[in-house]
């Protein structure tokens, strides 16, 4: 059953003739139900904050989505000081005594490190999709149960 289109919204207008605008899908109202109302809504367990959720032991709230740009940073910072005391030193020190693998050391000695950033951030993507997915699952549940909900009390 398809909607007729309906006027713009005015001030006083419900969207509809009056009859069934409730449920009609161009409707200007806001529904009963959905995400506003009894659907998901951040929780005092999303709220906390770090140390809240760092010791919140039923593991309802997630540290790794609210710091995620932070564990970037140091992953990144880590691999930079890998890079430059650990390949530039030794490439700087093997020229001394081995010219040719010093030099193959500087040019190609960067590859492990972008390597290393490449499988963090993947890494860290992994861990924040698997998350947001629990998360909107979570709240796909309970707009289903409110749904529910206000079936049986139809």
């Amino acid at each position: 059953m398809t909607h007729p289109p309906q006027p713009p919204y005015e001030p006083g207008n419900n969207g509809g003739s009056g009859e069934g605008s409730e449920h009609n899908p161009y409707s200007q109202q806001p529904q009963a139900s959905g995400f506003g109302s009894q659907g998901f809504t951040p929780t005092s367990a999303e709220a906390k904050g770090f140390f809240g959720a760092l010791f919140d032991f039923s593991f309802q709230s997630y540290v790794t989505v609210k710091f995620a740009k932070l564990i970037y940073i140091l992953l990144l910072l880590f691999i930079a000081l890998w890079l430059v005391f650990g390949w530039l030193i030794a490439s700087i020190t093997l020229m001394g005594q081995e010219p040719v693998v010093g030099i193959a050391l500087l040019l190609l000695g960067w590859i492990p490190g972008a390597v290393m950033l490449v499988l963090a951030r993947v890494g860290l993507e992994f861990y924040i999709a698997m998350i947001r997915t629990a998360q909107n699952t979570a709240g796909t549940r309970q707009e289903i149960e409110a749904l529910r909900r206000e079936l049986t009390r139809r």
